[in-house]
């Protein structure tokens, strides 16, 4: 008697229940306990057969961000034979990634590719007919990122004689159709893919109650990835300092106007639409622009805080863990980062909240 199951089960694509894409080894992380957080799963992590998508206002740290999970993603391969490490793939139809690629120094070059092009035949046509390839016989591919979608090339537009020719929607099924191709390879092969969007005017606002800004993408395109992430400098008073009291800036050295030198700031984070999960989470982490993401230890203070995680007393001034306990969150936070099993255990106990397994 044929079996109709084994048959229909053996076909590609069909849904393999064996494998669980939010156990802790089949996802990656970004460096920051509390961007991890906001994805809402069991392994604080993003499945690596899912996809992202970071969109805000020009200068908010998006590319800085996906560097960031490809030194993150180093790290944890560092163990390893160089053969067996990850490699980072990332596009920049920018044009940028000649002047951005010594940005963190400690990223592993060797491990990294970053191609400068815009010609969407370069990016979808060769993930479809070389890329793919090289997965099949076995290249480890760790991370696929674009940075970004809205400065791809449309079709008609690099074949067009003159700038003049205006050719509407040109990008939009460009980008559509190439999406439609890349984000099947990167599902099937478990491969996470992130990519950037830049914010335009909403030029079809009718009412003052409708956004400033929108996507620069289509329909078609968003349909496409798991997480919307929209990212902002944060620009309260507390954010314009660690929990230590010191500023993002060298102090020893001024501009023109007397003021110290930036050298990094702190970027929220929100999980605006989740396919796969809660969403609306939000989190604080700090970039600095030669280390990456620091201070993780006061992303787990926070977190553990405000998950209740670290339990408070005396009017919210003493801090309570297990049978730690700490007076004001400067102390808790300093314990935290020079106790790594302590940070661990905390970001355990969040991780937990999340697992109904």
């Amino acid at each position: 008697m044929t079996n109709w199951l084994k048959d229909l089960r053996a076909r590609d694509g069909v849904v393999d229940y064996e494998y669980d894409s939010y156990a802790k080894e089949n996802c990656i992380y970004t460096c920051s306990p509390y961007f991890d957080w906001t994805l809402a799963n069991k392994s604080m992590g993003m499945p690596k057969n899912s996809s992202m998508l970071l969109v805000s206002e020009p200068k908010c740290g998006k590319s800085l961000s996906i560097y960031a999970m490809c030194l993150d993603q180093q790290r944890r391969d560092a163990h390893l034979p160089k053969e067996k490490r990850r490699i980072q793939y990332l596009w920049n139809t920018e044009i940028r990634g000649q002047l951005q690629y010594t940005v963190f120094p400690d990223l592993d070059k060797e491990q990294m590719v970053i191609q400068d092009t815009n010609d969407p035949k370069e990016i979808f046509d060769f993930a479809e007919k070389d890329l793919k390839v090289m997965v099949q016989d076995g290249m480890p591919l760790g991370l696929l990122a674009i940075d970004s979608l809205t400065n791809i090339l449309g079709v008609k537009r690099g074949d067009a004689d003159s700038v003049s020719d205006h050719l509407v929607g040109d990008h939009a099924l460009t980008v559509s159709i190439g999406m439609s191709k890349l984000i099947p390879f990167t599902k099937r092969h478990k491969i996470p893919l992130v990519c950037t969007s830049q914010m335009r005017a909403n030029v079809n606002k009718k009412t003052k109650y409708d956004a400033d800004l929108k996507i620069a993408e289509s329909w078609a395109v968003l349909h496409g990835f798991e997480y919307f992430m929209s990212f902002k400098r944060a620009g309260a008073a507390e954010d314009k300092m660690d929990i230590e009291g010191k500023t993002f800036s060298d102090e020893e050295q001024v501009d023109a106007r007397g003021e110290n030198v930036k050298t990094g700031h702190k970027i929220y984070v929100k999980c605006d639409a989740n396919s796969i999960g809660q969403s609306g989470r939000s989190g604080v982490f700090t970039l600095d622009t030669t280390k990456g993401i620091i201070n993780q230890h006061e992303e787990i203070f926070w977190l553990g805080k405000n998950t209740g995680v670290l339990k408070t007393e005396s009017n919210n001034r003493v801090y309570v863990f297990g049978d730690k306990r700490w007076t004001g969150k400067k102390e808790c936070a300093l314990a935290i980062r020079d106790n790594p099993d302590l940070a661990a255990g905390i970001l355990e106990e969040v991780r937990k909240l999340d697992d109904k397994t």
